[in-house]
């Protein structure tokens, strides 16, 4: 901080010696190697996310997870949406095959598995006043990527119920008021998705994705056929998500007693119980 004040400083007395070139050219300096910076700070984030060791296993994809945060927080809303569009297109046009009988190499499944991982991953850890950034310039404003923001919010929700909400309610051993404000957190996240007016179209769909060994004729060689993968967001499944919440927190009779005896309890509760 101190620096910066002191160049912010050095700025203002150069351009009052009327030394006015000399200042500009050293902000241009400054502002091109913040720029680098960030492009660097993008360019590790998705390298470290999309390398093997990362990748290995995506069920779930934890190891991605760091990465993505990172790469959320510091990009741009824009970039957000571009770099996830290209993985999105990865997915869907990734596995384009002219082979009767594909088999999942042909497909590049394990490939576009990645990127839709990927795609998931960054859109989980973006922070809520970029998503609304994303859904301004995007869905409301009506700009080059508005399917994507579509997609953007349904791997967000999916990844929030599925990994960072269930991880709270339904898989730990023990929870406590933080465990409470942080599944509240991801469940004001999920439901704010749901209640979107145009949550019809929050969807996805991809197809030929899913393998299905095909067996069913016990003469043939076994094959591989590929169905289509489609997923939607359902309006009303935050409030089945609320209860599930409550019966779990009150299973706890310390954290029963804080929940609706503290103000902050109450407070929480509030927002699993609101419509």
């Amino acid at each position: 901080m101190k620096k910066l004040l002191l160049v912010t400083l050095s700025f203002g007395l150069l351009s009052g010696c009327g030394i006015k070139d000399m200042a500009d050219e050293a902000r241009d300096n400054l502002r091109k190697t913040g720029n680098a910076v960030h492009l660097q700070v993008l360019t590790v984030a998705l390298q470290e996310m999309l390398s093997p060791v990362n990748t290995e296993s995506l069920t779930p994809p934890v190891r991605m997870f760091p990465y993505g945060d990172t790469f959320s927080k510091e990009a741009t809303s824009t970039e957000v949406t571009e770099v996830y569009h290209t993985f999105l297109v990865d997915v869907k046009l990734g596995g384009q095959t002219v082979k009767s009988n594909p088999t999942a190499k042909d497909m590049r499944l394990e490939g576009r598995k990645i990127s839709l991982a990927a795609g998931g991953v960054i859109s989980a850890f973006v922070p809520h006043d970029k998503l609304v950034e994303i859904i301004n310039e995007q869905i409301n404003r009506g700009g080059r990527y508005e399917d994507t923001a579509y997609v953007i919010l349904l791997t967000r929700y999916t990844y929030l119920r599925d990994f960072f909400f269930a991880s709270v309610v339904e898989k730990s051993e023990r929870v406590n008021m933080d465990s409470v404000r942080k599944a509240a957190e991801y469940f004001a996240e999920i439901k704010y998705i749901a209640q979107l007016p145009f949550v019809d179209r929050v969807k996805l769909h991809v197809p030929q994705f899913i393998p299905v060994i095909n067996d069913t004729n016990p003469d043939a060689a076994t094959t591989t056929v590929f169905e289509d993968l489609d997923i939607t967001v359902s309006p009303t499944e935050y409030k089945l998500l609320a209860r599930k919440a409550i019966r779990r927190f009150e299973r706890d009779e310390v954290l029963k007693e804080q929940l609706y005896n503290t103000e902050e309890g109450r407070r929480l509760l509030a927002i699993f119980q609101a419509e």
